[in-house]
């Protein structure tokens, strides 16, 4: 997961995705059981709306989710809407919570990369101590259990600091304009209206199988 300043270095969530897989899994289940059982063309039709849905939903929540980071910026694909964070804009790396890029003017949370649960939390200090590989330093020299390696939050944010780092090492960022450096924000209109056309309609097509 090293960074390179002449690639784009892209993370997604394995956790989510498996997720999904299981989602889909469910969903092509229910599909078949549900037409088998009521073995009518009427049936099938119906049983099409709620499955889009369930499809749908795995790959808008789930699967699409990710942060791909280039020398141009970090850009963000959350359920909602994509993110395009320019470098320059910049000023602060957060795991609170969940992996969060700070601007004077936004906080842009990833979706792909939560903060782990103390179950995670153990996991990695487990592999941490049987590696010998340390929690990486943040830019504030704080170090939280987000920032952990192994961990969503911690890969991820890894992945921005470094690049981060070598970027400015090599002067390679504005520096002071972070206030006004514009960031580029596109809500996922066309996904958001056929999820709520599809779970509307699949809430009525399962009252009526």
């Amino acid at each position: 997961m090293s960074a390179s300043p002449t690639t784009r270095d892209v993370f997604v969530s394995r956790f989510n995705r498996g997720l999904a897989i299981a989602l889909w899994a469910i969903v092509a289940l229910l599909f078949v059981t549900t037409t088998v059982n009521a073995g009518t063309g009427k049936a099938f039709a119906l049983a099409l709306v709620p499955t889009a849905f369930g499809v749908l939903l795995g790959w808008v929540a789930l699967w699409r989710p990710a942060m791909r980071v280039d020398d141009d910026g970090i850009e963000v694909v959350n359920v909602f809407h994509t993110v395009r964070l320019p470098w320059a804009a910049l000023v602060h790396v957060d795991t609170r919570f969940a992996l969060a890029l700070v601007t004077p003017n936004r906080r842009v949370s990833v979706w792909a990369a939560p903060a782990p649960g103390r179950i995670g939390v153990s996991m990695a200090r487990r592999q941490e101590q049987r590696h010998g590989t340390g929690v990486p330093d943040a830019e504030d020299g704080n170090r939280r259990a987000g920032d952990l390696l192994a961990t969503a939050s911690g890969d991820a944010a890894y992945l921005v600091r470094s690049r981060w780092d070598e970027l400015r090492e090599r002067g390679a960022i504005e520096l002071g304009t972070a206030a006004t450096v514009r960031v580029p924000v596109r809500v996922h209109w066309v996904s958001l209206v056929l999820l709520v056309a599809t779970g509307v309609g699949g809430w009525f097509a399962i009252a009526a199988i």
